[in-house]
């Protein structure tokens, strides 16, 4: 019997024991193959790092016969030297099936601890399983300019000419390094990632699916016997990342075995994998979003395959043509769209008119006053709103025509009113087909309308149980019917309002939407402004990109955008273009103004009349 037992026992571990992936002679020294260099180092992150303090090492193979004149394809990589990888560059290179690659093998960084009692303070997850940019503007802003300096490398920025791996944190490294940029990365390698929730990675399938596909190649490993911890299961995980790129569209790859949460299966593998990472290489180096046209993005259905177009200057050059542009836009209902300037003359407001030709004009607003925001109003005019100045109690609303003519004013404010006086922001004004212009104060978050004839009426946002406006005010926006007043509060949250005619302002106020916000408290993603279609959808600039919600308040899609948007709405022909404005990202506070054309039409409810949108799908 216990011979029997013994024999279960045996059979049972033999059943469950990790299979052996052995290397193939890819990956083992050959005698007749040209070696490449290896070249070692030390970096020490500036107390102006994203990570200070931190120091790593880091190793650099350089390829035979490597020319430093010239820019060179490159790869990096997580954790150091793993898969093998100087030996299976040197026999690939070597049968060009890879171009001559340099390889960056980095360690994460580590804080040294204080004294010999102290601890380290280890960053290797704070680095590598955050979703948030901060590894990639290190990696690009920071370390690869120094090493290229210290060794006199020339990196190319051909984004197709650069991969990137890692094993298990450091494959979510690598893939979000792509994924924030993928105008330096284009070719992926994660072996038993781990993208599962310890800094919000279990986000990114659902991310993967709305975010407009990117022009990524990827390649994920994983094994049936990966980790499986309080965080979340890997071996499902993966899974999961796979179907949600193939879903969207992305020429993605992988290999699923029996392998546990280690390197072996991927270091088995990982020749073939840069076989097929760099297929074509000789030909045919570009990779393209959605090559094979089939993704399943919802965005299609809006805004197509096409891009951002550069309006009033050249994207492609560094200089601006228009540097006094600010942020503040909005759109007339013949799609003529104004975008205010910074004017160097007193009491004169600057506008540049872009209309539906193409054709580009200035108009001057001869008005005094601290002008806080502008948009369209009834009988073809830019209605101005005018923060109220010390010791005056009345804010100001001044009518203008396109030739920049003052036709009208309003005096508005209560001097009875402890909120008074009204202040409020570009963005958080808006206009109906009535004439009656809203806005949300600044002044603990007051919701206030006025009448044409200045009639005013206000309400504090703390009147009702379930709303609570942020401190600063929120940013407003109404329904394509008019009925409903949008509302940006706390947290990405857009609160709805039932609007009415008469007081009480308004009624029913729910958190409506909620915005996507994957980076949490480390990295909050702001909301800027909102714009409708006809059909009822949301637009909301956010500094992830254009979030698109439907009528029942889900976001369905997520445009990116080129600098982060800081204005938004619908212009040109049919008002069928979308607009917005926006900054350079990183130290570039420069405004650009950039147009896509989509299959939606705007609504400019200050000169429309109220349109009912057709029911959502639930």
């Amino acid at each position: 019997m216990r011979t029997i037992l013994a024999l279960l026992l045996f059979s049972h571990v033999a059943l469950t024991a990790e299979p052996e992936f052995p290397l193939t002679e890819d990956s083992k020294s050959q005698p007749d193959v040209p070696k490449g260099t290896m070249l070692k180092g030390s970096h020490s992150a500036m107390e102006t790092s994203v990570f200070p303090g931190t120091e790593r090492e880091y190793q650099i193979y350089l390829p035979p016969g490597f020319d430093k004149s010239k820019p060179a394809a490159f790869m990096v990589f997580q954790d150091g030297v793993i898969y093998q990888a100087p030996v299976v560059f040197d026999n690939l290179i070597a049968r060009q099936d890879i171009p001559p690659l340099v390889g960056i093998f980095i360690k994460p960084g580590v804080v040294p601890a204080a004294n010999d009692k102290a601890l380290p303070r280890f960053n290797r997850s704070y680095e590598y399983d955050s979703v948030t940019p901060t590894y990639s503007q290190f990696l690009l802003d920071e370390f690869l300019p120094a090493i290229e300096k210290k060794h006199g490398l020339q990196l190319s920025t051909d984004p197709n000419l650069a991969a990137i791996s890692g094993n298990s944190s450091g494959g979510i490294c690598a893939f979000m390094v792509a994924w924030h940029r993928p105008d330096r990365f284009r070719r992926v390698f994660t072996g038993v990632g781990t993208y599962v929730g310890i800094h919000g990675a279990d986000q990114l399938p659902v991310l993967v699916r709305k975010f407009e596909p990117k022009p990524l190649r990827v390649f994920l490993q994983s094994g049936t016997g990966d980790n499986n911890l309080y965080c979340g299961d890997w071996w499902m995980a993966n899974q999961t990342m796979e179907r949600s790129l193939s879903w969207a569209g992305y020429d993605v790859n992988h290999a699923w075995g029996e392998g546990g949460h280690n390197a072996k299966h991927a270091s088995q593998i990982f020749p073939d994998v840069l076989r097929w990472l760099w297929r074509d290489w000789k030909t045919n180096i570009e990779i393209k979003a959605n090559a094979k046209g089939e993704s399943k993005w919802k965005g299609y259905e809006v805004v197509g395959d096409g891009q951002w177009e550069g309006v009033l200057h050249d994207p492609k050059k560094t200089e601006f043509e228009e540097p006094t542009l600010t942020d503040q836009m909005a759109a007339f209902a013949d799609g003529t769209v104004y975008v205010r300037r910074r004017s160097t003359e007193k009491d004169v407001e600057l506008f540049s008119r872009l209309d539906v030709s193409g054709a580009k004009d200035e108009i001057k607003v001869l008005v005094a006053g601290d002008l806080a925001g502008f948009t369209a109003g009834s009988e073809d005019h830019l209605r101005l709103f005018f923060n109220a100045r010390h010791p005056s109690k009345a804010a100001r609303i001044v009518d203008v025509s396109r030739s920049g003519k003052v036709e009208h004013e309003i005096e508005f404010g209560d001097k009875g009113n402890k909120y008074d006086p009204p202040y409020t922001r570009h963005g958080a004004i808006c206009c109906d087909s009535a004439g009656r212009l809203f806005f949300a104060g600044g002044n603990d978050a007051l919701i206030g309308r006025v009448g044409r004839d200045g009639s005013y009426y206000y309400r504090h946002g703390s009147e009702l149980h379930s709303f609570v406006l942020g401190s600063s005010g929120g940013l407003i926006c109404l329904s394509p019917d008019q009925s409903l007043l949008y509302v940006t509060g706390y947290d990405g949250r857009i609160d709805c309002l039932h609007l009415r005619s008469e007081p009480p302002l308004f009624e029913h106020a729910q958190h409506f939407y909620l915005t996507e916000n994957p980076y949490g408290l480390m990295f909050p993603v702001e909301v800027r402004t909102m714009c409708v279609d006809a059909n009822g959808w949301l637009y909301v600039a956010t500094s992830l990109g254009v979030q698109v919600c439907d009528q029942a308040g889900r976001v369905n899609f997520i445009i990116p955008t080129p600098g982060e948007p800081q204005d938004i709405c619908f212009g040109g022909k049919d008002l069928g273009e979308l607009f917005i404005a926006s900054r350079g990202r990183g130290q570039d506070y420069r405004t650009h103004i950039y147009k896509r054309s989509t299959k939606a039409h705007g609504i400019v409810s200050g000169q429309m009349a109220p349109i009912k949108p057709p029911p959502p799908k639930l």
